[in-house]
């Protein structure tokens, strides 16, 4: 019975100690991307609605208690994963940004330029580290770098799995073709990956901004329906079940 409990106390000590080491430290400030996961680390960019210079965000987040007041992180271009040229295709980026106080996401600005018309044809990409400071340390190594893939040119929705671009394209606006998705961009004022709308700013995918694009579907489905238009292929585009 003593050996019983003397095994009890020692495993409760254990579990204290593996508690304690689990507890994050509120004067810990931590950063990381929290779109990069095991499956994804780039996130696409258009700049086809873009007139000179698109200003595109990519989400910050804090792990540990919120600042009490703004504090400083550098990120850095990793060159060896990077072929956009800083001044053609991107504006330099500044030597500091503020993560602010109370929050616990921050939308990071870069502004990409529109122009080059090798971008056409061919996205280029811009890999960004998150570089620690006295201030911000880095969360996770693995989650501290993200690539931008940047283009000019229409992308066409990929995934046909359950949360798919695809799948979600299909659900709202039928068929896919390429003249439908420029109407799509003329109807809401930016392509599917612009970051600037709906509830996550496309970077999650269509599917988590379905929401957003009902009253658009419906307006889409009444034009095509309501008149002859034909597709890039010669094809008269046809209605379908709108949500």
């Amino acid at each position: 019975m003593r050996r019983i409990f003397i095994l009890f106390v020692l495993a409760v000590l254990c579990s204290c100690s593996k508690n304690e080491r689990l507890v994050y430290d509120l004067d810990m400030h931590d950063i990381y991307y929290p779109i990069v996961t095991e499956t994804r680390d780039s996130l696409f960019v258009s700049l086809l609605t873009a007139d000179k210079i698109l200003t595109t965000t990519v989400d910050v987040k804090l792990l540990g208690d919120v600042l009490r007041s703004p504090a400083r992180f550098k990120v850095e271009v990793v060159k060896e994963k990077t072929n956009a040229v800083e001044g053609v295709h991107y504006e330099k980026l500044p030597d500091y940004y503020d993560f602010p106080a109370g929050e616990f996401v921050y939308k990071m600005p870069i502004n990409l330029l529109k122009g080059d018309e090798g971008i056409t044809e061919k996205p280029v990409s811009l890999t960004l580290r998150l570089v620690g400071t006295s201030d911000l340390g880095i969360a996770y190594k693995d989650r501290s770098e993200i690539r931008l893939v940047i283009a000019d040119m229409l992308k066409m929705p990929e995934g046909t799995g359950y949360y798919g671009d695809m799948t979600a394209f299909k659900s709202l606006f039928g068929d896919y073709s390429r003249k439908k998705h420029t109407m799509i961009i003329e109807l809401t004022g930016h392509d599917f990956w612009d970051g600037n709308y709906g509830n996550y700013g496309g970077s999650r995918g269509i599917y988590y901004e379905k929401d957003y694009y009902i009253s658009f579907a419906r307006k889409l489905y009444k034009i095509i329906t309501e008149d002859e238009i034909e597709d890039e292929n010669g094809n008269v585009m046809q209605g379908w079940m709108v949500p």
